[in-house]
C-alpha cells in the first residue's frame, strides 16, 4: 500500500486554489496570448518579439513595470479599480477574465458598468452608423459614446472597455501610440474643443467632471488647459493619422463630423481613410 504523500512544505499548494497563484498564473498566460500587432502602434519594422513584454504592458496601462510585476508574480497587494481596468484592457481581457482578475487581485468583484449617455438611440440612426464602410460613432455633449459599428471596433479596441471618447485620449497611453503627434496634431485640439464645450454648457456635470477627472490624472493635459488659449470649436474636415492594429503602415484619415438637427449635442463622427479604402 502506497503512503499518502503531504504537499511539500516550501511549494504551493496547487489544489489549494490559492488565490497569488492563480492570479500570477492567469494574469501571465493573458499577455502571453496576447497578438503585438493587434496592438496600435507597438509593431515596428525592427521588432523581434514575438510576445508582448512585461515592460510593454507596463507602459500601455502607464505604472512601471514594478508595479504590474507585481501582478504577474501574484502579489496581493493595494491594486486600484482604475489600474484593474486599465490591465483588464491592455490584457484585452473579456469580462469573465476581466471578473477573474478582480477577484483574485482583490477579493471581489468588480463594479458594474454603467451607461453615462442620456441619449436614446434609434433603430434609424443605428442602421446609418452600421452601413457606413468606414469607422462611424455617435457621441453626447460629454463625449460619452452613444453607438459604433464593427469597423470602429475594428480600428479601436477600447470602445469594448471605455465608454467616454476624451477619457481614452487623455487616460489610456495607448492613445498616445494609436494617435499619430498626439501631442500636437490630437491633444491640444481636443482639449479646446472641451473648453468650447464647458463655455457653451457649464451647467453640465458629466462634462466638468471629466474635465476634472483628465486634468488630475493627466499632468500634460492640465498644462494644456492651464496655458493654452486656442479656441477649436469641431475637427470636421481635419486630417489625422493613426496607427491600426494589424497594419504596419500609418492610415491618413479624413474627420467627418456631422450633427442632427433632432439633436444639436449629438456628434455623428466618421473617420473614411483618404487612400479612399475600406
Amino acid at each position: 500500500m502506497t503512503a499518502k504523500q503531504d504537499p511539500p512544505r516550501n511549494g504551493p499548494n496547487v489544489l489549494a486554489g490559492e488565490p497569488g497563484i492563480e492570479l500570477a498564473r492567469l494574469v501571465r498566460s493573458w499577455r502571453e496570448r496576447l497578438d503585438p500587432t493587434g496592438i496600435p502602434g507597438l509593431v515596428t519594422a525592427t521588432r523581434r518579439r514575438k510576445t508582448v513584454s512585461q515592460e510593454e504592458i507596463a507602459r500601455l496601462i502607464g505604472v512601471s513595470a514594478v508595479w504590474y510585476g507585481n501582478l504577474e508574480r501574484g502579489e496581493r497587494v493595494n491594486y486600484s479599480d482604475d489600474f484593474l481596468d486599465r490591465t483588464a484592457y491592455a490584457l484585452r481581457l473579456s469580462e469573465p477574465e476581466r471578473m477573474m482578475l478582480y477577484l483574485y487581485a482583490v477579493g471581489r468583484e468588480p463594479a458594474a458598468r454603467r451607461r453615462s449617455t442620456t441619449v436614446e438611440l434609434t433603430d434609424v440612426l443605428q442602421r446609418i452608423i452600421e452601413s457606413q464602410p468606414w469607422p462611424a460613432y455617435i457621441s453626447d455633449e460629454a463625449w460619452d459614446l452613444v453607438a459604433y459599428n464593427q469597423h470602429m471596433a475594428d480600428w479601436f479596441p477600447w470602445v469594448g472597455y471605455e465608454s467616454n471618447v476624451m477619457r481614452w485620449v487623455f487616460t489610456y497611453n495607448e492613445a498616445r501610440q494609436q494617435l499619430v503627434d498626439w501631442e500636437t496634431a490630437w491633444a491640444p485640439l481636443m482639449l479646446a474643443q472641451m473648453r468650447v464645450a464647458n463655455a457653451r454648457n457649464p451647467s453640465n456635470m458629466r462634462l466638468a467632471n471629466l474635465i476634472r477627472e483628465i486634468c488630475r490624472v493627466n499632468p500634460d493635459a492640465r498644462r494644456l488647459w492651464e496655458h493654452e488659449t486656442t479656441v477649436y470649436v469641431h475637427p470636421d474636415g481635419d486630417h489625422r493619422r493613426l496607427h491600426l492594429p494589424y497594419h504596419h503602415q500609418v492610415k491618413d484619415i479624413e474627420i467627418v463630423a456631422l450633427a442632427p438637427l433632432r439633436a444639436a449635442n449629438v456628434r455623428l463622427m466618421m473617420l473614411p481613410p483618404l487612400d479612399g479604402g475600406r
